[in-house]
């Protein structure tokens, strides 16, 4: 009985130290230029104007790289930037520090290092999206938001 109780109270106290570690980001936050996964390809369009299309990619002249559904051609499934000039809604752009990242959106729900590069994941309270901050030397250098 006391086994039971002890491995329930570990059980307890390790789910609530998960849950409070993630960060709880609004899914209406996880946009590059105010354009969000869901959101249409004519909207994307009329806020960065033109776009030169290659399959189910669309690139547009100021560095955002939009991916559209398979299933449906009009609905934005990843959009991404790696050139300055955009922004999250929160502010964050190619080039901002690492800091930045972590004060404006908390500590990442995951964190991944590869070839020198960190990456965080923020994802949605709804668990619908996700937004990805690419890291190198301190700066961010990719962002990405996609349905899960």
């Amino acid at each position: 009985m006391k086994k039971n109780l002890l491995t329930t109270a570990i059980v307890g106290i390790l789910m609530c130290g998960s849950f409070f570690c993630t960060a709880a980001v609004s899914p209406d936050v996880i946009n590059i230029g105010g354009i969000a996964p869901g959101s249409t390809i004519e909207s994307a369009k009329a806020k960065f104007g033109p776009a030169n299309q290659a399959g189910d990619d669309i690139y547009f002249s100021n560095g955002v790289h939009i991916e559209f559904e398979k299933y449906n051609p009009t609905i934005i499934e990843e959009i991404e930037v790696k050139t300055p000039g955009v922004s999250t809604s929160k502010g964050i752009a190619i080039g901002s520090p690492e800091a930045k990242v972590k004060k404006v959106y908390g500590q990442p729900d995951k964190v991944e290092m590869d070839d020198g590069k960190t990456e965080y994941t923020y994802y949605s309270t709804d668990y619908s999206k996700k937004m990805e901050f690419e890291i190198f030397n301190g700066s961010v250098i990719k962002i990405k938001c996609q349905y899960k």
